[in-house]
């Protein structure tokens, strides 16, 4: 399944996110839940546009910091509207509150549900050069996660190989992210960039990988405000993922 993120239509509303993704023929929607934004928080809208536009939600992608009291809501939201899934953004390294509901709420919170958590590999970004921005910053910490949604444009800057990240967690990977990077700008299209997707995608394929690969680009990268060359950039993304992604 190929599907995308909301997130890459930053700028737009929902509805008008659903009708572009639906007339560029993907699979399906992450639908990213921020701060102050409602609609995105409503069931019965979702369900309306799911419905409406003939289009799957297969994530809720929380951009918030995560606690118990979020958690729950986030978790009901997706049991009423039927998402699998829900993916957290990683605590600031000094957010202890954050890491202990990770480490003690989290786990017992996806046993007792039918909703996956699943934690974004944390881009490689420090603070004053000494620290990391970001807890789990160790892939081998990001193991210990139960679930996790592998975001290609955040392995750019580390010293391990996309591909041997990847050998390291793809226990954990059922849901992967997939953007490149060209010239420190993060999130762009798949086809050029210092990622390297074909080889990732070729590997996931020889695999048999049978998660769900998620679009995630920047509203600059896709560009937005012009809807043709959108659906222009789509297409080119779906023929490429086409292209590495198939069974041999």
């Amino acid at each position: 399944m190929l599907a995308i993120t909301t997130d890459s239509f930053a700028g737009y509303g929902l509805d008008h996110t659903f009708k572009l993704i639906k007339k560029a023929d993907l699979d399906g929607v992450e639908v990213v839940i921020r701060h102050g934004e409602f609609d995105a928080q409503n069931a019965d809208y979702l369900k309306e546009l799911s419905e409406r536009h003939r289009l799957p939600i297969v994530a809720l992608s929380m951009q918030v910091e995560m606690n118990a009291k979020k958690a729950q809501r986030a978790v009901a939201l997706a049991e009423q509207v039927g998402i699998p899934l829900i993916t957290i953004t990683p605590p600031g390294i000094f957010d202890f509150n954050y890491k202990k509901w990770l480490k003690e709420t989290a786990p017992s919170l996806r046993r007792r549900k039918k909703v996956k958590i699943a934690l974004v590999n944390p881009p490689a970004k420090m603070i004053f050069g000494i620290f990391p921005k970001y807890a789990y910053n160790n892939i081998y910490e990001l193991k210990q996660f139960d679930d996790i949604a592998f975001d290609t444009s955040n392995i750019v800057g580390r010293t391990e190989p996309l591909l041997e990240i990847y050998s390291i967690l793809k226990s954990k990977i059922h849901y992967v992210h997939l953007s490149n990077v060209n010239h420190e700008q993060t999130h762009t299209l798949l086809e050029s960039g210092s990622v390297p997707l074909e080889s990732f995608l070729t590997r996931l394929a020889r695999e048999k990988f049978e998660g769900i690969l998620a679009l995630k680009f920047n509203s600059k990268a896709l560009g937005l405000g012009n809807d043709e060359k959108v659906l222009e950039n789509l297409e080119s993304c779906k023929k490429f993922v086409a292209k590495y992604f198939r069974e041999e």
